[in-house]
Parts: C-alpha cells; sequence; structure tokens
C-alpha cells in the first residue's frame, strides 16, 4: 500500500490529510467541550438572574464571591441628583442613546452605581425628566464592572460619554472637585429592571430593560464548522487520490 501510494505521489498528502484531519476534529470536539460548559454556566446565572432578589446589603457583604455577577437584587434609597454618567448604548429600534448611570444612596455614605435605563440621545440635556428627590425601590441585577474591550474606544471622561463599565472612572469623575469625601461605591453595578406594569409604548424615561442580559454560546455552530471542514477534506482528499491512483492502475 505505501509503495502503490508513494508511485502515486500520495504518500505525503495522505500523511498531511490524516494530520489536518485529526486536528480539526480535534477543535471541534474541543468547541463540543466548551458548549457543555457555556450551557452550565448559563444555568447557573439564570439561576440567579431569575430567582427570588436578594437585599443590596448581603450582596455587598458577598461581593468577593464569583456568585455576584447576575445576580438579582432588591434595594431602596435616594439617588443623588446631578451626577448622571452616560453610557453609549445605541438601540436597534430607538436610535441612538446612553444607558443613564446614577448613584444611589442606600445607607449614609454608601452608595451604588444603577444602571436606570436607556434615554434617546436628544434627552440627555433634560435630567428633570428622570430627577427625583424621594426614596425609591427597585429590583435589578449586579453586574461587575466591565474591563475595555480591543475594539472599544477610550471612555470620553471630559465629555461624559463612556464606552465601558469603568465603575472607578464614573465614580472618580462624579465627585471630582466635590467637598468632603466621596461616599464608598458598591464594588458592582445595579442593571434596574422594567416594572411589571411598564409598557413598550411609556414615554417614561429612562426605560430600564431595553439593554439585554446575553451570554453568547455558538460553540455548536464553531464545531460544526470544524467538523464540516474535516469532512470536506476528505471528499477533497478521496477525489485527488482516486484521480492519482487511477492514473496507475
Amino acid at each position: 500500500m505505501l509503495a502503490r501510494l508513494s508511485r502515486a505521489g500520495l504518500l505525503w498528502p495522505t500523511l498531511l490529510s490524516v494530520v489536518g484531519l485529526g486536528v480539526l476534529v480535534s477543535l471541534g470536539n474541543w468547541q463540543m467541550s466548551r458548549k457543555a460548559e457555556k450551557e452550565l454556566l448559563i444555568a447557573k446565572v439564570d439561576e440567579r438572574r431569575l430567582g427570588a432578589p436578594v437585599a443590596l446589603e448581603m450582596v455587598v457583604q458577598n461581593s468577593a464571591s464569583d456568585r455576584v455577577d447576575y445576580q438579582r437584587v432588591s434595594l431602596k434609597g435616594r439617588f443623588l441628583p446631578g451626577l448622571s454618567r452616560f453610557y453609549y448604548a445605541p438601540d436597534q429600534r430607538m436610535g441612538p442613546g446612553y444607558d443613564v448611570y446614577e448613584p444611589l444612596e442606600y445607607a449614609p455614605d454608601q452608595i451604588v452605581w444603577v444602571n436606570r435605563g436607556y434615554i434617546p440621545k436628544a434627552l440627555r440635556g433634560e435630567p428633570e425628566r428622570w430627577s427625583g428627590s424621594g426614596e425609591v425601590s427597585l429590583t435589578g441585577h449586579a453586574r461587575m464592572p466591565g474591563a475595555q474591550g480591543r475594539f472599544s474606544p477610550p471612555n470620553d471622561v471630559a465629555n461624559n460619554v463612556w464606552y465601558w463599565r469603568d465603575l472607578e472612572g464614573m465614580q472618580a469623575s462624579a465627585f471630582e472637585g466635590r467637598s468632603g469625601a466621596a461616599p464608598a461605591a458598591a464594588p458592582f453595578f445595579v442593571v434596574a429592571e422594567a416594572a411589571a406594569k411598564s409598557r413598550p409604548d411609556s414615554t417614561e424615561w429612562p426605560r430600564p430593560g431595553v439593554s439585554e442580559f446575553r451570554i453568547s454560546n455558538k460553540h455548536l455552530e464553531y464545531a460544526l464548522t470544524w467538523y464540516g471542514l474535516a469532512v470536506t477534506l476528505m471528499a477533497v482528499f478521496g477525489a485527488f487520490a482516486w484521480a492519482r491512483l487511477s492514473k496507475i492502475s
């Protein structure tokens, strides 16, 4: 068999095809393993995200735990006026706009930054549309601070436009130059949930619930791509080998 492959000039193509096939199948198997891991992660996150809310103070106490991200929380306090930070969050349905982040004081000198929801870009200069001085109660989800992605522009601190969730940056810019010590911030954000009575056509702003919670899980697609390339390699090599062997038959 080896002699025949050698005479047909197929020895090295065969060896390289076998190696390539092994690599492609291994990559497909690895993606299937990653798929299982991601599905387990999504199940754990959904358990936190969809369960009964936990008091904010308890979540703050356990903030070193890896179970804080996406944890459903309940909190009450008052928003500190005039400190809105604007996270650039264009919406496919409503166009360019921002998620409004504001510090909520839930205990003396203790705040948590809350993503109150989306506003259209045109409303940025109208804080009276969402500002208030009374105590509020809300439910939301804890989210850990983000990191600047490879393709994310730097945050425009001077113009108060944020492109990634920089908790320390928002805290510093909001209280810079103010008299007295800044209140201590919880080490995570809270993304406010939409109230049960909220309507899609509501004119109330900010509008919670526009930013979706989504954990990407495309590993099955990636696995099928690798397996498909493996099948293609076998088909191409088979046709090539058949043509070569036919010439020496």
